[in-house]
Order: structure tokens, then sequence, then C-alpha cells
């Protein structure tokens, strides 16, 4: 089965990288997006779409990371010019009719992300710097909620893992639930990027207020889908960004490139 057909003798080899990497996805998708191009190419920049028949050219020394309608997560070096062909999808690459997100869907809401998150000229994928990446952040894990900002929090399995800046200092802290029900006097130790709820929140809960003697912030719980496929990246990041949840889904954008690294 072929994901993109090359047209120069030059791109083969590193093609047949690329599809030993998509099969793990199933089936090929007929549509592609750009996650992340390392070093930065004009031509080719997060959040750009190629459909069937559009030619991606990767120039020597560049790698450059796709998103396929199937779910599957391709890295192709350079140099290669590669021409993207027609696969029919089956049902199971499309997620469930009942969670209102099909998978070209989902792609829009992450071409539209990624697009809006360049323009913006905020880091995405390789674009962090190396200082950066030396710090510890609990902001790099996709399923950790900031406690800095009053936004909606995406968890899975009702595990809600908050994250903060300063981890320097220690910090005291409460956690009230929309029910009324409340956890004081938690302690989150200096250097600890992220803090785990001791169990998971009950399924009613909606929301939670998050509050420290520096900051408060109310967190709109979004909980991951029963039928939805938590292995398949177009469903976890196309669900995140719909449920609000951008810094979480720019986090899993992240994961994801470097897990091809």
């Amino acid at each position: 089965m072929s994901l993109m057909r090359p047209i120069s003798q030059i791109a083969s080899l590193t093609l047949a990288a690329a599809v030993v990497v998509a099969a793990q996805g199933a089936v090929a998708g007929s549509q592609y997006i750009v996650l992340s191009t390392e070093p930065f190419v004009d031509e080719l920049p997060p959040g750009k779409i190629f459909a069937p028949s559009d030619v991606i050219n990767v120039p020597a020394g560049t790698v450059v990371t796709l998103l396929g309608e199937d779910g599957s997560v391709n890295p192709i070096s350079g140099p290669a010019a590669l021409v993207v062909t027609e696969d029919a999808l089956t049902s199971n690459s499309s997620q469930p009719a009942s969670d209102g997100q099909a998978g070209p869907s989902n792609f829009a809401l992450i071409a539209s992300l990624l697009t809006n998150e360049r323009q913006r000229s905020e880091s995405i994928g390789s674009a962090r710097t190396t200082a950066d990446q030396s710090k510890p952040s609990g902001f790099d894990d996709p399923w950790a909620i900031s406690i800095e900002e009053s936004a909606p929090g995406c968890i899975r399995d009702g595990e809600v893992v908050l994250a903060r800046h300063g981890i320097g200092e220690s910090a005291v802290f409460s956690v009230r639930f929309g029910g009324g029900q409340s956890l004081t006097g938690l302690a989150w130790s200096a250097g600890k990027p992220t803090y785990s709820l001791p169990d998971p929140i009950p399924a009613r809960v909606k929301s939670l207020v998050v509050e420290t003697n520096k900051t408060s912030a109310l967190i709109e719980i979004k909980v991951f889908p029963e039928n939805a496929v938590l292995e398949n990246p177009l469903h976890v990041l196309g669900w995140m960004v719909s449920s609000g949840c951008r810094r979480q889904a720019l986090a899993f954008v992240r994961q994801l490139v470097t897990k091809q690294r």
C-alpha cells in the first residue's frame, strides 16, 4: 500500500521508512498536514495541508513530520520529492458519528490551530529553543492542565493532572469542585512541575477551581469520549482543539514530533 509516490529516485529510501511508520496506523489516508519542519522551511509551515496529487518537496537536511488523515504520523527526511496519492479510508479511520467529529473536521481543526500558532510566532515542536527544552515543565504533558489561567481542561479516565510555572518554590493550594466538595491544604513540592489529584474525579463534576496564594483558576472539565480512539492522534488532537484545550493540543503535537526523532 502506498502513502505517497516518489517522483525522483532520491526519495525512494526515505519514503519506504515513512510507509513503515504509517502502516502501524492501519490504513493510508489521502491528505496530510504538516506538524513540524526541522529546520523551518517557508514552503512547509506547520498547518499546511497536502491533498492528492500535491507534491511535497523536502530539502536536504530537513525533516518534516506529517499527520495523515488516517491518524498516522510520518517523519520524512530530505532530500525527497513525493506526490500524495489517493487512498480510500475505511470506516475504522473515522471517528464515531456520535462524537460529531469526522476525520476531515478534525483535520481542519488541527490545521487551523497550527496555522494560527505559527502566525502568532508561538513555538511548536522543534521551534522551541534548547534552553526551553532543558527546563522541566509540566506544560510538556498534553494531559496536564494549567492552574494559571481560567480555561477548559482536557482529561482522560477522570484523572486530573495540574501544571504550573515557578516550580522553584513549594506551594499550598486547594481544589474546589463544582458540586461543592473541596480538597484543602494540598502541598505541591518545589521542583515538581505537575501535581496529580489523588483520586479520579466523579463524572458529574463539570468544573473545578484551583486556588493558591497567588493564583485562582476556573477550569471547565472536558472528558475524553469513551467511544473515541485514544491511540489515534487525529481523534485526540481534534477533540482537544474542539474542546478549547489549545495549550494541551500544542503539547500533544510536540509529543508526537518528539517520539518520531
